[in-house]
């Protein structure tokens, strides 16, 4: 390969690069697109939230919409 045909193949890549779209919106929505990959969640206490959310998700799944049963308990 000649340099000057090196200089035009790196010249197109770094063009290719810059024309990518990285903005906030860009990355969330390729985020949102891959959710079987799972979620990526930061602190403990995050994991923590996600689980009771998927548990209250499923025991909705489960009784329906309502009171939870610590509701129940307190009234």
């Amino acid at each position: 390969m000649k340099a000057s045909e090196f200089l035009k193949k790196y010249e197109k890549e770094q063009q290719d690069k810059e024309s990518e779209d990285h903005s906030l919106e860009h990355n969330a929505r390729e985020r949102a697109a891959h959710l079987e990959a799972g979620l990526n969640v930061g602190s403990p206490y995050d994991w923590e939230d996600l689980e009771k959310y998927k548990a209250e998700l499923a025991r909705m799944e489960r009784e329906g919409p309502g009171k939870s049963k610590d509701d129940q308990h307190k009234g």
